[in-house]
């Protein structure tokens, strides 16, 4: 049947209307004698509408993204949708691989390297392969996450101005979690690329650790895209975000102090909850000497969890621990 809606081309892909297509794009030759790919996903509408982009796993390690990407995408009906989902599941390939947060290759930051060089370093050349599919969108959605050894729940609010202020707040509170984060764009990250092209932007920190195996986990990320996509009108329902939602001003990166075996002090049920100032989080040991070199503690009257350590593990001076909010920084309801 005609729709009347053109299809969709991009690279050697073409996706009719009201059709899914997926195929991978170039990024260059690697010394292993293989071409570096980037996965593409669409989904394109049987009816016009805007064009959403959702990216994943920017940092190899933040792998939580892929299975929320999966099932949002197999819960889209293209049949019933407005415009078109454009979704690249693995940012990274190379990182993914070794389960690292920077590109082996190069040892950069994928997240600090747009709008990215077709003839730079490996990371900048995904970076440049990521920056066409932003030209393309009218938003942005990225799915960051935890760890093998850290867990995160939050929206991190990034800072937008003109006409792309307005729907990134508005698609932020959308995605439906209980806490937010008002802050500044990072130099080079995927998003703040998207703010100079004037594209709104949902950064969606979700996932980690023990977090894989929670289906409620997963259901939050899913209904997350699905919420988002709601809110753009590219699909049928209502925006079930919570009615409590808490947009902080004032958070803190806590890291490991010094090297050693970290042992947490709490567990999953701290994350998100209020906690009073001083509250110990976790110790260091020194496994040689066997004595604890180390404490962490929160750092507000009123803290809040939005990452934190899970497991017993080895840690070096430097590597993430926490993520703190103040809730006596939230903005008034």
């Amino acid at each position: 049947m005609d729709t009347g809606v053109s299809a969709f081309r991009y690279g050697d892909l073409e996706v009719s209307a009201g059709e899914r297509g997926q195929t991978s794009l170039p990024v260059g030759e690697l010394a292993g004698g293989y071409t570096l790919r980037l996965p593409l996903h669409v989904v394109h509408g049987a009816r016009p509408g805007p064009t959403l982009l959702v990216v994943g796993v920017v940092h190899g390690e933040e792998i939580f993204a892929v299975d929320a990407i999966r099932t949002a995408l197999s819960r889209v009906n293209p049949s019933e949708l407005n415009g078109t989902l454009m979704a690249v599941p693995v940012a990274n390939p190379l990182a993914l691989a070794t389960q690292t947060r920077n590109t082996p290759v190069d040892m950069l930051d994928l997240n600090r390297q747009f709008p990215g060089d077709a003839t730079g370093w490996v990371s900048q050349r995904l970076a440049a392969a990521l920056s066409g599919l932003v030209e393309l969108s009218d938003v942005l959605l990225h799915i960051d996450g935890g760890s093998l050894d850290r867990v995160i729940h939050y929206v991190f609010v990034k800072a937008a101005t003109g006409a792309a202020a307005e729907p990134t707040e508005r698609l932020s509170r959308a995605f439906g979690l209980r806490l937010l984060y008002r802050g500044p764009q990072s130099t080079g990250s995927l998003t703040s690329y998207a703010a100079e092209r004037g594209v709104p932007s949902v950064l969606a920190e979700i996932g980690g650790s023990a977090l894989y195996g929670d289906p409620v986990y997963l259901e939050r990320a899913t209904t997350g895209v699905l919420n988002v996509m709601r809110s753009m009108e590219m699909i049928p329902g209502p925006v079930a975000a919570p009615v409590d939602q808490v947009v902080l001003t004032r958070r803190t990166l806590v890291r490991v102090p010094a090297g050693g075996l970290f042992h947490p002090a709490v567990g999953l049920e701290a994350l998100g909850s209020e906690l009073p100032a001083a509250t110990l989080l976790g110790t260091v040991l020194d496994p040689y000497r066997l004595e604890n070199v180390a404490e962490i503690r929160t750092p507000y009257e009123r803290s809040v969890l939005l990452q934190m350590r899970l497991q017993p593990s080895a840690v070096q001076p430097g590597d993430y621990a926490y993520i703190i909010g103040d809730l006596a920084s939230a903005e008034a309801a």
